[in-house]
């Protein structure tokens, strides 16, 4: 009787490791495919939430204080003349309450301009009660700023009554020129500062697009948000007409925002606009100071 010695060897050939590592290649290709193509999805929408982000903000800022933009007048105007334009003549060098300025070119990027006046800040409250023909004012500030420059004299009591200033870093502030109060005054009213507030577009040292604001008080350029590339301003006058820029800038009664913004970094997928990732607000502001 024969005995076999030798018995079947188990395990895998060769060619069968081979299919099972090309079928595990290509499993994991197709995973790191997915997570990839996840990951830079997850990205695109992370940014494209940051640009939303950037222009509810740039947007929000504007639209706030455009609104306001104559506040601090006695809303008694005729024809769209405000109180401030009448008692200061002009507030550091703007002679409107708005103050167009159509396509100007800042750092290769050509856009709208906008500078408007009003009383934006309240800095203090009148420490004490003053009377209709005194001409001097005892302040209690409530921050650092003060009426204390050149660009910093223009005074809105209560948001109604205006009064230049001679600037002065103390408490008892001196009315400018032979003019003294209207009217009577309680301690604790607020006083404000009344400024000339402009909104455009620059770049950063970055060479980033961003939309600027400047109070036009020797502070300069701050950035309010970045990667604002487009800025458009049209103004809807007093008989109902739109136009880019008003001939008379006391005509305006209503200011169309276009404001557009673009993500931080491009997305290799999208071939037009360099790869940017664009939106666009419009938005209505109604210029309720400048109503007659």
């Amino acid at each position: 009787m024969n005995q076999n010695f030798f018995k079947k060897s188990k395990g895998v050939t060769l060619i069968e490791l081979l299919i099972a590592l090309v079928i595990s290649a290509i499993l994991i290709a197709g995973i790191y495919r997915t997570f990839i193509h996840q990951q830079k999805t997850y990205a695109t929408q992370e940014q494209v939430a940051d640009m939303q982000q950037n222009v509810r903000v740039a947007i929000n800022r504007m639209v706030r204080e455009i609104r306001m933009a104559g506040f601090g007048g006695k809303n008694e105007n005729t024809n769209g003349s405000n109180d401030i334009i009448n008692v200061f003549g002009n507030v550091n060098g703007f002679a409107n309450i708005i103050n167009p300025v159509n396509d100007i070119t800042v750092d290769g990027i050509t856009h709208d301009q906008i500078t408007i006046i009003g009383a934006f800040r309240q800095i203090g409250t009148l420490a004490a009660a003053a009377s209709a023909g005194d001409n001097t004012l005892n302040i209690n500030y409530i921050g650092n700023t003060k009426f204390n420059t050149d660009k910093k004299k223009y005074v809105c009591l209560n948001g109604r009554n205006n009064y230049g200033i001679i600037p002065d870093d103390g408490n008892i502030l001196t009315l400018a020129g032979v003019v003294t109060l209207n009217e009577n005054h309680s301690a604790g009213e607020p006083v404000f500062l009344v400024e000339a507030i402009t909104y455009g577009l620059e770049k950063n040292p970055q060479k980033n697009p961003v939309l600027f604001r400047d109070t036009n008080t020797g502070g300069g350029n701050q950035d309010v948000a970045e990667y604002i590339e487009d800025l458009q301003f049209r103004y809807v006058l007093a008989d109902t007409t739109e136009v880019d820029v008003p001939g008379n800038p006391t005509d305006v009664r209503g200011v169309r925002i276009t404001i557009q913004a673009r993500t931080r970094m491009s997305d290799p997928q999208l071939k037009e606009g360099g790869g940017f990732r664009r939106r666009t607000l419009n938005t209505y502001v109604d210029l309720r100071n400048q109503r007659d």
